[in-house]
């Protein structure tokens, strides 16, 4: 069927909490190397460590993500992992994605 039930892709993010509860960021991403680099927006809001994510992908609403996760934190609050299971508007797919990061 030519269905990939799998796809790695790295996809550097950084973000800003504004206010308690709530996070801005950007990231950057690219398919394979046929494909021109994305810069994609995002935004979350936590609640008692689970959040709500909103992303846009080169700023086209078409192509909007909505999803929930859970940040898990280690390491006195400065690592952090964040499974989220994402719906993809444009696509019509849910994934899973998972993140690894520092706080600072």
């Amino acid at each position: 069927t030519n269905t990939a039930w799998t796809e790695l892709s790295i996809q550097p993010t950084i973000g800003y909490a504004f206010a308690d509860n709530y996070m801005i960021g950007m990231s950057l991403s690219q398919a394979d190397s046929t494909e021109d680099m994305t810069l994609g927006l995002e935004g979350r809001y936590f609640y008692k460590g689970f959040f709500g994510y909103v992303g846009l992908n080169d700023f086209d609403f078409d192509q909007a993500s909505i999803g929930v996760g859970k940040m898990f934190v280690f390491n006195n609050d400065m690592l952090f992992v964040d499974p989220k299971v994402v719906y993809d508007l444009g696509a019509e797919t849910t994934n899973l994605q998972i993140g690894f990061g520092l706080r600072f």
